[in-house]
């Protein structure tokens, strides 16, 4: 068992592992640092996204995969990690738009003690542990074709789910078609379609395509097209009337997708991917704390800060436990972002008005074994 205060190497350690975590537009809005044996990480205002995630669900939900992925590190190390909410997850209006994190406004602190069910047998050897630090640095995006394999998702006991967490299966059709909804409204909008342009590394040139932001081989993208489509990601003379123009016919497909009614549900054809949604009660998740279930009411979200953040948690160990089963997933935030797909999809669901989905992805295996991976702010210089 570890007795000693972790040392400064093994919180570097921990944080360069949490790096891994997923966030949206891989914008990394995470700011780390070591305070007194401890990790308290702070946000990053030009790293979120005013538009597309107003609420900051996307953002908090990252915050819980970051914790997580460091909570597995430190298991193989022999500590448990002690999580800390702090006031400042719940005031993320008061941000500015845009500028560095502010250190003296962390809104987690994690602290290792030394846990106590540790041997001098690595963890997850000793099945302590369902998933390790290698699952953490190779769980696996895929964007292209996806082969699903449906009994993945089917018995998720070890993941201990708390009870306020659920996944749901969304049918292949109506996958589609809410898919196509989202993203005629994120091309109709363009405050949110500049914001993903911004966050578009298309091109190897591109000062920023090893650290941050959505690749073209990320998307999958034929490299004739994303050099084509690069320019229009960098420069405001092409990038504005594109979006100009983009806007009018996306906001007509809107329309024809938002009035059209959803196929009838159907058992999904031999291979389809399968496609799920993590949602959460609000009123399960404060049945015990009144103040939880006015805090969820309040929250834009539909569940407290801290729910959402715990939600994170769940929803990386979801695409941990796919990497396992040798699963990609490919995330499908489009679907929550635009109001007629979110409508559509809880309908679709049957959801209760207590009922908030909080993630939309799809699973499977990925057409080919080479599976890129996504740039991190710390990965070394190139």
């Amino acid at each position: 068992m570890s007795t000693e205060k972790p040392s400064s190497e093994l919180l570097n350690e921990l944080i360069l592992l949490a790096s891994r975590s997923p966030s949206p537009h891989n914008t990394q809005p995470w700011s780390p640092r070591i305070v007194d044996g401890g990790i308290e990480v702070s946000i990053v205002p030009g790293r979120t996204l005013p538009a597309g995630d107003p609420t900051f669900r996307d953002v908090i939900m990252a915050l819980g995969a970051w914790i997580e992925s460091c909570a597995i590190g430190a298991a193989e190390k022999g500590y448990a990690a002690d999580v800390e909410v702090l006031p400042a997850l719940s005031e993320l209006d008061s941000l500015p738009i845009a500028g560095p994190a502010d250190a003296t406004r962390p809104v987690f602190r994690i602290t290792l003690s030394p846990s106590a069910t540790a041997t001098d047998t690595p963890a997850s050897a000793a099945g302590l542990l369902p998933f390790t630090t290698d699952d953490v640095r190779e769980r696996r995006v895929y964007r292209g074709t996806l082969v699903g394999k449906p009994e993945v998702f089917v018995h998720l006991d070890s993941l201990q789910l708390p009870a306020w967490l659920r996944v749901r299966s969304l049918d292949d059709a109506a996958m589609k078609q809410l898919s196509t909804l989202g993203i005629a409204f994120t091309a109709s909008r363009a405050t949110v379609a500049n914001e993903l342009l911004h966050w578009l590394r298309l091109d190897p040139r591109h000062p920023r395509y090893h650290r941050d932001g959505m690749t073209d081989s990320m998307l999958v993208m034929p490299r004739p097209l994303a050099r084509i489509a690069a320019p229009f990601t960098r420069r405001a003379r092409l990038r504005d009337p594109l979006v100009a123009v983009a806007g009018p016919v996306a906001r007509f497909l809107e329309g024809l997708g938002r009035d059209a009614s959803l196929p009838s549900a159907v058992a999904d054809e031999k291979g389809a991917p399968t496609h799920h949604v993590l949602v959460a009660n609000s009123r399960a998740a404060g049945i015990d704390d009144i103040l939880s279930i006015t805090e969820a009411m309040d929250s834009r979200i539909g569940v407290s800060e801290p729910h959402a953040l715990e939600a994170g948690r769940v929803l990386q160990r979801l695409w941990l436990h796919a990497h396992r089963q040798g699963i990609a997933i490919s995330p499908h935030s489009e679907l929550i972002d635009s109001p007629a797909a979110h409508g559509a999809l809880r309908k679709r669901l049957g959801l209760a008005r207590s009922d908030v989905a909080l993630s939309v992805f799809s699973a499977g295996v990925a057409e080919t074994q080479h599976v890129p991976r996504s740039p991190r702010l710390t990965d070394p210089a190139r």
